[in-house]
């Protein structure tokens, strides 16, 4: 099975969930501190603001749209479908799907409003960064379900590298382009984490009982 049973995920799951609770509440109060830290943040990220960073981090933003996203998703999920991972090609779309579903209602709840200046194309609430959040959702599934299927291990953990600059050089974008507060994109990776593994506890009891399906019946999971 891809992604087998695993004990130790249960308690990251707690200690994650606890952390996403204890986070998104402080941002919802508005605590003082928080907002402190976001300030230095944001400072030292726009410290050495030239066009060449603008255009460089506007790319890197654009290329994780949440629209962009479902397209990366529906592309990793399409080329495992046609090599007969067909189940967790089906994983894949659900857990984005659903990562997206909550970081609506988070958004909702804490309705955060936007940093001072942010474009106009930068509407709705800031916490959780939907951009960060959604990303983060794609390169997991990539990390979990894609990577393992790379023969060669030298090839896999340049791939592992990559995933995580590429992450991280999101989050910072979001914040250099006055999208979001550091703590928009920490609280969409913590948020995102905590229903990341959720989605992996639910998987080896879903993924059996699903097999048997006309669709699914050829499919390795």
């Amino acid at each position: 099975m891809m992604i087998d049973r695993d004990g130790n995920r249960t308690a990251k799951l707690i200690v994650s969930f606890v952390f996403a609770i204890i986070l998104t509440a402080l941002v919802k109060a508005n605590f003082g501190y928080l907002t402190f830290l976001d300030s230095i943040g944001i400072t030292e990220i726009q410290k050495s603001p030239s066009p060449f960073w603008e255009h460089f981090y506007s790319g890197i933003t654009f290329l994780f749209s949440p629209s962009l996203d479902i397209f990366w998703m529906l592309v990793i999920a399409f080329f495992l479908w046609g090599f007969h991972y067909r189940i967790p090609a089906l994983w894949g779309l659900a857990t984005l799907a659903g990562a997206d579903i909550i970081g609506f209602l988070v958004k909702n709840i804490v309705q955060r409003p936007r940093p001072e200046l942010h474009l106009a194309a930068d509407d709705g609430y800031s916490y959780p960064s939907g951009h960060t959040l959604g990303a983060f959702i794609v390169l997991a599934v990539l990390w979990i379900v894609v990577v393992p299927l790379i023969q060669k291990k030298a090839t896999r953990i340049i791939v592992k590298i990559l995933i995580v600059v590429v992450m991280f050089l999101l989050m910072v974008s979001r914040v250099y382009l006055n999208a979001h507060y550091p703590t928009d994109t920490i609280g969409a990776v913590v948020i995102g984490y905590t229903w990341l593994l959720l989605a992996e506890n639910l998987y080896p009891i879903v993924a059996p009982k699903i097999a048997n399906w006309p669709l699914l019946n050829k499919s390795k999971y």
